[in-house]
């Protein structure tokens, strides 16, 4: 059922996005080929537009992620939506996996057009070299390197998780009011950022005032002194993952109580 569901999201999705990506990537293609000829004001119009639809595509990506969640399962439509032969967690998930892949393929799309926009103005060759260059300067050998863009797209993927489903959680604790939903979702999302800044500054004043930050930098020092540059990032890149991994799982499981258990639709 997880991809039936995820099959319809696309559907709907493409709809919008798919033009909007066509668009973006003629433009970017019409400027670089105006970049080429050297027309400055034609190739100056086709950036701007294709900037224009670059942040087009940031905020209506963000915009329909909130709203397919919100129509779904929040408003009347919810009652449809609840009632379909799929658990709470096939739903969630059909939602969250394609929120995120679009949150993906619009940053490569949106990486492709800079790039093709650039290529107008450095060249083709120029980029490619800058990027050869930046392999051949990095502190990693190849084997290293894989695993760290393997990583860093396992980042960006988790990122893009713990958004969403931070967006989810505050838009699924709004069921606790009958009235101004929009507005308890708002005030969630400040409650929860704010809890969490709250807590980093307490663990951080209290390590301090306890007298433990020299010790834990010493030691931290100390353990990272054992490793390689690419071990002391692999141990930082791993901190940063398994926090990340954490704030998932407690924005997860809002979501699915309040969604199995607090069911509240307009």
């Amino acid at each position: 059922m997880l991809g039936k569901l995820m099959k319809y999201e696309f559907m709907a999705l493409g709809r919008i996005f798919l033009p909007l990506f066509a668009a973006l990537i003629i433009m970017s293609l019409v400027s670089s080929l105006f970049g080429y000829l050297q027309l400055t004001i034609p190739t100056g119009l086709g950036i701007f537009v294709a900037v224009v639809l670059i942040i087009g595509i940031a905020v209506i990506s963000f915009i329909i992620t909130i709203q397919r969640f919100w129509t779904n399962l929040l408003s009347n439509e919810g009652y449809l939506t609840m009632t379909l032969p799929a658990s709470v967690d096939s739903i969630i998930l059909s939602k969250l996996f394609v929120s995120a892949i679009l949150f993906i393929v619009s940053g490569i799309v949106v990486m492709g057009s800079i790039l093709i926009m650039g290529g107008a103005w450095m060249g083709f060759g120029s980029i490619l070299d800058m990027f050869i260059r930046a392999f051949e300067n990095a502190p990693f050998n190849s084997y290293q390197m894989v695993i760290f863009l393997l990583q860093s797209l396992a980042s960006v993927i988790l990122g893009s998780f713990s958004f969403i489903l931070l967006m989810y959680a505050c838009m699924s604790l709004s069921m606790l009011v009958n009235k101004n939903r929009w507005l308890m979702a708002f005030g969630s999302y400040i409650a929860i950022t704010t809890i969490l800044q709250v807590v980093a500054v307490l663990i951080a004043t209290i390590i301090a005032a306890l007298g433990f930050h020299d010790r834990l930098d010493g030691v931290l020092n100390s353990f990272l002194m054992n490793f390689s540059l690419f071990g002391q990032f692999q141990f930082l890149s791993w901190s940063v993952v398994g926090v990340t991994l954490v704030l998932c799982v407690v924005y997860y499981l809002i979501t699915r109580h309040m969604l199995s258990k607090r069911l509240n639709l307009q």
